[in-house]
């Protein structure tokens, strides 16, 4: 497929034009891993890993139609749908064309496109449309069919236009469970479109809030796992740990949550990164072995729930936390500059399911605790670091392993504004298991709250 795609025309690097017979050719080959797929007024995308690297292909739509993706790549399929509803395109030989996010009820049709028009009268709300709330937020299962489009927000056309600085805000906002994380990737995005790299310091102090995050998100998950199979003591002591970790962000000058913590320049002023660190190393460390006594009294509770095999998480490209709980290692804090949290790395299990997802948690809880202390005490050390992309491209990527799995972000910049963007959630990635997954489930929100999945982070 790589060779395919480098038949194109190389736009930016690592982005290849490709034209319909090509776009075929591609589909038929053997799959890279597939990240994204995505479609504007004018193309279509789709972002694959070579060898762990970006390959981004892309083609014309001719009257809005392109071929499908999803036709050999099944992890394309929501991707294709939500392009449907939002840019009115129609995938050829798609493996599903129902609606993803647009049931009926938006009053606009085709909001992100240029050809959009009022939609048509809504229909009446009926009993198995009423969305399945959670902790995660409002979404639908009904049968085989997962429903979502609740809570839509249209936030990535909303920084079309913006200046990169201004659009960030609104990136840093894009999941409860991202602040840092989402932020991070669009900033990496945006420094290799425009040739620049972050200072020592600001790689240093944003490596130590993206570790920071991690923990907490880990212990929120843990505790919402806890609550559901009964373990109320895990749960209470996960949930003071995550409190202990949020005041020692507002001690060292960060908001409790690290809401708007990542600026162009690095980090945002006052925030006091090294001893932020170190305050949480030594804070929480000794609290984990009591959280990895208490997981393992109730652990048997979790056996089984949310079970995804390696197979599967293959087949539909499924990265994160709940890849490496069924098998797979990669992990994209492997490939970046600064090596420091490699010993000691949590790794992965092999049974696929909550206790694995959960014994995964705890262990990388350690590893960031660990990293974050190396880090605070070599902190704005010199290290090698790969050559940057030519400047003056215009076009970046930026990735962030984020508490919950890859966070993706490109980014087209024209007249130093935002011509264009996409991004990637890695709750995108598990809308093709879950149907099934939930089907069997006798305990559907306790499998929910073990992936740590979030609606919201498929419907930016």
């Amino acid at each position: 497929m790589a060779d395919i795609i480098r038949t194109g025309e190389r736009v930016a690097p690592a982005h290849y034009e490709l034209d319909e017979a090509q776009w075929r050719a591609m589909i038929d080959a053997a799959p890279l891993w597939f990240i994204a797929h995505w479609c504007d007024d004018r193309r279509a995308y789709a972002l694959f890993l070579e060898r762990e690297r970006p390959l981004l292909a892309s083609t014309a739509l001719s009257q809005k139609r392109y071929f499908a993706l999803s036709s050999r790549l099944p992890a394309a399929s929501w991707p294709e749908r939500i392009a449907q509803d939002l840019w009115g395109t129609q995938p050829l030989d798609a493996a599903d064309t129902d609606p993803a996010l647009d049931h009926g009820f938006w009053t606009r049709g085709w909001p992100w496109s240029s050809r959009s028009g009022p939609g048509a009268a809504p229909p009446p709300l009926r009993a198995e449309d009423e969305p399945f709330r959670d902790r995660t937020g409002p979404f639908a299962l009904n049968g085989p069919t997962l429903k979502l489009g609740f809570s839509h927000r249209g936030l990535l056309q909303n920084m079309h236009g913006l200046k990169p600085e201004e659009a960030l805000r609104f990136v840093g906002r894009a999941t409860a469970s991202g602040f840092v994380a989402h932020a991070l990737a669009y900033s990496r995005a945006i420094e290799q479109a425009v040739g620049v790299r972050p200072t020592a310091a600001a790689r240093d102090g944003r490596s130590i809030l993206s570790e920071i995050e991690r923990i907490s998100v880990h212990l929120r998950d843990i505790a919402a796992t806890a609550r559901l199979t009964g373990a109320g003591l895990l749960a209470t002591h996960a949930e003071l740990a995550e409190d202990l970790l949020a005041e020692l962000c507002l001690r060292h000058g960060a908001s409790r949550r690290l809401l708007d913590s990542i600026t162009p320049e690095g980090i945002a002023p006052g925030i006091e990164a090294p001893p932020l660190a170190q305050a949480a190393y030594t804070a929480l460390m000794p609290r984990l072995p009591l959280l990895d006594k208490l997981h393992r009294q109730f652990s048997e509770n979790l056996r089984r729930i949310g079970l995804i095999s390696l197979s599967q998480i293959e087949a539909l490209s499924i990265g994160g936390l709940t890849g490496r709980a069924s098998g797979r290692s990669f992990d994209l804090r492997q490939h970046e500059d600064d090596m420091r949290h490699v010993p000691g790395r949590a790794g992965s299990l092999l049974a696929g399911d909550a206790w694995a997802r959960e014994r995964l948690r705890l262990a990388e809880i350690r590893d960031s605790l660990r990293r974050i202390e190396r880090i605070g005490a070599g902190f704005a050390a010199e290290l090698p670091a790969p050559p940057m992309p030519p400047v003056g491209s215009g076009e970046g990527f930026g990735a962030v392993e984020g508490a919950h799995g890859d966070i993706w972000y490109w980014v087209r910049l024209r007249e130093e504004k935002i011509d264009t963007l996409y991004a990637r959630d890695p709750a995108l990635s598990l809308l093709p298991a879950l149907p099934a997954l939930l089907r069997h489930e006798t305990a559907p929100e306790l499998a929910l709250a073990s992936f740590g999945f979030s609606p919201s982070g498929a419907e930016l």
